[in-house]
């Protein structure tokens, strides 16, 4: 039986960029049920993350904005926007990995057995081992399953295909718009070439993983109606799971990329964390592996590296008024006038990069935009606690972090927020 230092379930975004990262400490198996290298994905991205994470070779189109759009309103979310062609990006890493001494093996996960000394893998051709296992085999990781570890699960459901269509004279643009149908389905655009466009159909689902064939049929009408001419080279399909799991780590285990449900609520943004992940990720590996500390306790602190708590409290609001806007019979139009009352700001939550003055700003955006009054009508009863209690919660946080800077705050707040801890009654004109 062979041994390593870490073995990697899974060579998708997640497996691959922690293989590269750590293959420059540790000897490394990658392992992959399908070809390695390959994906069904499309993503996009941002001008300095590529050029921060060496990925400029695999831009496809470069484009100044984002455009959301909803039957009476329109967003255009201004950034240094990319789409790559995830393939090329698949393909560098896949190098990198292969350049650094990782062993790639195509071979079928089975299970695993706890020993003294670390973690058995049995796959379908043989049986490995190593201190420290990283799965990274996705929503549909054995190992979660086998543990019965989702404590809870929502989905971005999506089914599409890399098309050419000859009609074009120029690129589409990077947009995301609703069919206004009762599915609540949203198509998602992202040119790759003045011919080429990956054209995909996505929706939201609450308490599954999802099943991007459900949006088959669904997606062959609505290319036929808008793109009839259209030739398609690849089918694009996948599911992006958001959730909590009870444990994020076991003894000598531990989940990144979906299986660790990385992605946060409310975005279908699971690539572009682990672009903002992985280093965080294999940096704190790296530490636990040197120091030998890789029981649970240990494991479970390298995966809260990867969250702040205020940004899931906030997201995972975003993430039910995201689910239940969709549903009302204005068809998101709520969400696309929060997101034009945030202005430029807006793009701090597509990306995730937002302090506690953003959440701040945004939460009273969007209960200016959006009155209280109507989102309330859309969430059902048993939500009302979970969503209600969070913005209580960070509304309680934000006040806190006011009064520890020195600002004094009005009567008028401490009235209507009577009895939480930590507020002083201390008044002032501002």
């Amino acid at each position: 039986m062979e041994s390593y230092d870490i073995i990697i379930a899974g060579a998708g975004p997640a497996g691959l960029t922690a293989a590269v990262e750590l293959s420059k400490e540790f000897k490394v198996l990658l392992i992959e049920k399908h070809k390695p290298g390959t994906t069904n994905a499309t993503w996009y991205s941002y001008a300095d993350r590529a050029k921060e994470y060496g990925l400029d070779d695999a831009v496809a189109v470069r484009t100044d904005y984002i455009k959301f759009t909803s039957p009476s309103e329109t967003h255009f979310m201004r950034d240094d926007c990319v789409i790559f062609d995830h393939n090329k990006v698949m393909e560098i890493w896949l190098n990198r990995a292969r350049t650094n001494g990782v062993e790639i093996r195509q071979e079928d996960f089975l299970d695993y057995q706890n020993v003294e000394n670390g973690i058995v893998v049995k796959t379908n051709k043989g049986k490995y081992s190593a201190p420290l296992l990283i799965d990274a085999m996705g929503i549909n990781s054995k190992i979660v399953q086998k543990n019965d570890l989702i404590k809870r699960k929502d989905a971005w459901v999506i089914y599409g295909a890399r098309v050419k269509n000859v009609d074009f004279e120029k690129p589409q643009q990077l947009e995301y718009y609703p069919l206004n149908d009762d599915a609540n389905t949203y198509v998602g655009i992202h040119p790759v070439s003045n011919t080429e466009t990956n054209f995909y159909l996505f929706k939201g689902e609450k308490n599954t993983l999802g099943n991007p064939e459900e949006l088959k049929e669904k997606f062959e009408e609505v290319l036929k109606k808008t793109q009839p001419n259209a030739e398609k080279l690849e089918t694009l399909s996948g599911t992006i799971v958001s959730g909590s799991l009870k444990k994020y780590a076991l003894d000598n285990i531990i989940f990144f990329g979906s299986s660790g449900m990385l992605n946060p609520d409310g975005c279908g943004m699971g690539f572009n964390e682990i672009l903002k992940k992985h280093r965080i990720f294999s940096a704190a590996i790296s530490k636990a592996m040197k120091g030998n500390r890789l029981d649970q306790k240990n494991l479970e602190k390298v995966a809260e590296k990867l969250r702040d708590q205020e940004v899931i409290h906030f997201q995972k609001i975003i993430g039910a008024f995201s689910l239940y806007f969709i549903k009302s019979t204005s068809k998101w139009d709520g969400g696309v006038k929060w997101l034009n009352a945030m202005g430029d700001d807006s793009k701090n939550w597509m990306r995730n990069e937002m302090d506690l003055k953003w959440l701040k700003k945004a939460n009273i955006r969007l209960h200016s935009s959006i009155p209280i009054t109507e989102t309330v009508k859309m969430i059902p009863l048993d939500e009302l606690p979970f969503i209600m209690g969070q913005l209580v919660r960070f509304t309680h946080k934000a006040l806190l972090s006011k009064i520890k800077e020195g600002v004094k705050l009005p009567s008028e707040v401490l009235k209507v927020l009577p009895g939480l801890p930590g507020l002083k009654s201390r008044e002032t004109d501002e």
